[in-house]
């Protein structure tokens, strides 16, 4: 417990001695058609309680921000009202790291943050160095269970597009949307209920997958097709499956197949592992008894 505090306390001291940047909003951005890259900007709010008669100390907020570069996306810069560390870890998420030393009695933050990201409407053709970390079973991706084998051999066609085409009609077609659920049920739930939200519809369409032998993965993040101010509630997850010499979209809950990926901001590529200071959190982290609000 000691080396935690000092661990924090050592983070906290760092981030304090920051200079603050003042957060500035820029104008709308525009397609740039030359390059046939999507510039846009995300802006997000943050308000940070002390529920407490006393003070806080040393508390730490880690979340994640627009991966670095993907196949589609490129973040190009960030601005946040108060000082910040950034980090990234093996998979290329953004972790921006908050600290707050002191925090007052019953009182409030607001943090204001802003990503510049730039898109592609066509995922960059990239080899996949290591395909076998994309095919495993892990939690909430039962790919050996037999009624996910079952489903995925009938669906398996010669080609992996075809393949992926036709996981991406069954989920379509056979889960009903049952609205946002707090809890991750898995593709395991999803394929014996035929019901869940779009993080089901994600789980199940690349269990599907790697059981028929096609890398995929969950991605959670935001859509968007403008510039846009975006609350919790906005999130969302879809799955992307590697065909084809790229990461290709597969969004079976909004009907989405191979199309808009440009309107697909990714944040977190799902693995059941501890890589980074955000653990297994879907959006966040805290250390302390901050109550946070998107």
């Amino acid at each position: 417990m000691r080396m935690r505090r000092d661990c924090l306390k050592t983070v906290v001291a760092l981030l304090a001695n920051m200079a603050v940047s003042p957060l500035v909003f820029s104008q709308p951005l525009l397609i740039r058609s030359d390059t046939g890259r999507i510039d846009r900007q995300l802006r997000f709010t943050l308000t940070l309680t002390n529920p407490k008669s006393y003070e806080l100390v040393d508390q730490v907020l880690w979340l994640y921000f627009p991966a670095a570069v993907t196949s589609t996306q490129t973040l190009e810069s960030i601005k946040v009202s108060l000082p910040y560390e950034r980090h990234t870890d093996p998979l290329g998420h953004s972790i921006l790291a908050l600290a707050f030393p002191r925090v007052a009695p019953l009182s409030t933050k607001v943090i204001s943050l802003v990503a510049n990201v730039s898109m592609r409407s066509e995922p960059k053709l990239e080899p996949l160095e290591t395909p076998e970390a994309w095919l495993a079973s892990e939690r909430y991706i039962e790919t050996t269970i037999p009624s996910v084998q079952s489903l995925a051999a009938k669906l398996k066609c010669t080609e992996a597009r075809d393949t992926a085409r036709a996981i991406y009609g069954w989920v379509k077609q056979s889960l009903h949307y049952m609205g946002y659920v707090a809890d991750d049920r898995g593709a395991a739930y999803a394929l014996n209920q035929l019901q869940g939200d779009c993080t089901e519809y994600a789980y199940l369409a690349v269990a599907l997958a790697r059981a028929n032998g096609i890398p995929a993965r969950m991605v959670g993040g935001y859509t968007t097709d403008k510039n846009a101010l975006l609350r919790a509630t906005d999130y969302h997850n879809w799955a992307e499956l590697y065909f084809d010499g790229a990461w290709r979209l597969l969004d079976a809950q909004k009907e989405r197949w191979l199309t808009s990926t440009e309107q697909y901001v990714a944040f977190r590529f799902y693995r059941d592992a501890a890589i980074n200071p955000i653990g297994l959190a879907h959006r966040y982290r805290q250390t302390g008894d901050l109550e946070i609000n998107f």
